[in-house]
Order: C-alpha cells, then sequence, then structure tokens
C-alpha cells in the first residue's frame, strides 16, 4: 500500500470514531483577534485552556513549530463548549477524553461538556495565526456572542 493510501486510510478512519464520539469538523475561517494573554507552551511541555461563557482564557495560545504539544482544554463553564481551529485539520492528533483516547489524521473540533476536559496531542507545523471558536449553540450562539481566541505557531 501506498503511503498517501495508508494515509488516506487512517483519515477515513480517524473520521470515523471522530463522528462516532460526537466531533464534527468545523469549516476554517480567517477572522483577526487581537492578541492578549497569550500562553507559551514551552518545549516538551503543555498549554491549558479553560472554556467559560463566553471566552477562551488565554485568548491566545503561542506555540513552537516542531514541539510536540500536549493541549488540555478545560470547561469550567455550565454549559457545552467546542475547541475547534482549522489548523488541526491537516495534523495526526491524539485526543483524550471521558477515558476514551482517539489517534486520528485531522480533528475539526472536540466537545467538552461542563466540568469535563480533553488532551490533544500534536506536533505543529505551519507557522502562522490561526482562529479558534467555540460553535456551540445553547443557550445562544457561543460565536456570536464572541467566544473566539486564537493559535499561534512560531
Amino acid at each position: 500500500m501506498s503511503r498517501t493510501a495508508e494515509r488516506m486510510g487512517r483519515r477515513v478512519a480517524g473520521w470515523a470514531l471522530v463522528a462516532a464520539l460526537g466531533w464534527l469538523p468545523v469549516p476554517g475561517s480567517a477572522a483577526a483577534q487581537d492578541v492578549q494573554d497569550a500562553q507559551v507552551a514551552e518545549p516538551g511541555q503543555a498549554a491549558t485552556v479553560t472554556l467559560t461563557e463566553y471566552r477562551f482564557d488565554p485568548a491566545t495560545v503561542v506555540l513552537q513549530a516542531g514541539v510536540e504539544t500536549h493541549l488540555t482544554v478545560v470547561n469550567r463553564g455550565t454549559v457545552l463548549h467546542e475547541f475547534a481551529t482549522p489548523y488541526l485539520t491537516d495534523l495526526e492528533v491524539s485526543v483524550e477524553t471521558g477515558g476514551v483516547k482517539v489517534e486520528t489524521l485531522g480533528l475539526g473540533e472536540v466537545e467538552v461538556p461542563p466540568g469535563g476536559r480533553a488532551v490533544l496531542v500534536f506536533t505543529p507545523e505551519a507557522k502562522g495565526s490561526f482562529i479558534i471558536v467555540c460553535g456551540a449553540d445553547k443557550p445562544v450562539s457561543h460565536l456570536h456572542k464572541g467566544m473566539r481566541g486564537m493559535l499561534e505557531v512560531r
């Protein structure tokens, strides 16, 4: 089997697992966001993003390209939140949440229930600024309430 066919097979299998667990891809967006309250993940160390109504804390996470990242997403809010970024749609990502671990090629979003957490492990490759959004819509649209942040890869 060619490397391309193998990667495509893993991508399809990964998306099947992601869909089965309730995660759906979110289309990319190029919204601008001021960089504030940045958290820098040191090489080999973890970064944490806390979700509340209706914000990401920190609003910007800065990562180094080429360094394995352990990104923990914690929901301290009272409703379900999502962590979605087009940056992860073409990377190999390991996701652990609710006692389940999934390895996939490409991840659109992770839903995190109140009090829940998810750990995403990936190695950033492309440098740049990428939007993070919450596409949840209950009790109102989180995105319309301004729930967005930035992922900066340097």
